[in-house]
């Protein structure tokens, strides 16, 4: 594994974080705090998948994990800021298998 001892992004730490948009917000904003704990559990359902989580669960868990990237997505690039951009969305469909 690499060793990595510096490490610069050359925007200096003001408190702000970039969203996918470019935007600046402060990096303890309700949407950063959102998309971070969303990763966490994405990490969380792939961490059991490899752990063998009984494989009759595991499509299930791979569908969640692809709609929680989605979810991601959406809060990392705003509606009002998507310019254009093709940003996956979660749907009511996407709900509904979840709460199923």
């Amino acid at each position: 594994m690499p060793r990595l001892t510096k490490i610069y992004t050359r925007t200096g730490d003001k408190g702000e974080t970039s969203l996918g948009t470019r935007r600046r917000v402060p990096k303890d904003s309700l949407r950063v705090e959102t998309y971070g704990t969303v990763d966490e559990l994405n990490s969380m359902i792939g961490l059991a998948i490899s752990l063998g989580v009984h494989e009759k669960n595991q499509p299930a868990l791979k569908h969640i994990q692809n709609r929680l990237l989605d979810l991601g997505a959406d809060f990392a690039f705003p509606a009002e800021d998507e310019g254009g951009r093709q940003v996956p969305r979660i749907q009511q469909e996407h709900i509904d298998f979840l709460e199923e």
